[in-house]
């Protein structure tokens, strides 16, 4: 429900526009710091320990897989709204990509509970903020597809719902797994969190010349490294 919250909290955001639109890098890169730490001071370790073998494969399956689908959709379109792009427009195809990445990350944290408490608070915090800057981005995109105000909040609202629909559908099932499958599990979760952060986030970054988004990114690594 607090990733709900964090969906919902950065479409309101929004109506500060040219804050939004000043300030989305630095949120971006605070937030690919924080995925980034938490996957490569928590997820992987923890994944490696519960299997060797199969911990690598989730891994690169879970990058391959979001590769292939930002291909052809527009899973991470919403950082068109930070660079202005006046080509993509936001349609329901879009938005069926989007509420599929939800839902992975509601999965991520019913995976991450069912192995200790505290991995699971970790990977939260980590999607909570990811959550936020989606919501801010992903309404800038639907007002700028023409959309009304009133009815962009509402398909944000329902895009905000499929995290926790996620993590209530899949939690049973996680009971299920064995060992070995948690921990590939837990490097698909890994594999997630580094595309987004590293290879959605981090090249973008490179055309912003701001000595702030170098320092929230910093910071979201420490905070991602720490978070436990």
């Amino acid at each position: 429900m607090l990733a709900f919250f964090s969906t919902l909290a950065g479409s309101i955001l929004l109506a500060k526009q040219e804050w939004s639109k000043a300030n989305i890098w630095r949120i971006l890169a605070f937030a690919s710091g924080i995925l980034l730490g938490v996957a490569f001071l928590h997820l992987i370790p923890e994944a490696m320990h519960l299997s060797a073998e199969l911990a690598p494969l989730g891994v690169l399956s879970s990058f391959f897989l979001l590769f292939v689908l930002e291909g052809f959709t527009m899973m991470h379109s919403c950082l068109e709204y930070a660079e202005g792009c006046d080509i993509h427009l936001m349609g329901w195809i879009a938005f069926g990509s989007l509420a599929l990445h939800s839902i992975f990350d509601g999965i991520a944290i019913a995976i991450a509970f069912q192995n200790n408490v505290y991995l699971g608070m970790t990977v939260a915090s980590a999607i909570l903020i990811h959550k936020l800057a989606d919501g801010l981005t992903l309404t800038g995109l639907l007002l700028g597809s023409g959309f009304e105000r009133r009815k962009s909040f509402f398909i944000v609202m329902l895009l905000a719902l499929a995290t926790p629909l996620g993590a209530i559908l899949f939690y049973p099932l996680s009971h299920l797994f064995s060992a070995a499958w948690m921990g590939y599990s837990l490097g698909f979760i890994a594999g997630i969190f580094f595309y987004v952060g590293a290879a959605d986030i981090l090249p973008r970054l490179h055309k912003v010349k701001d000595f702030y988004c170098l320092g929230s990114f910093t910071l979201g690594l420490i905070l991602g490294g720490f978070l436990r």
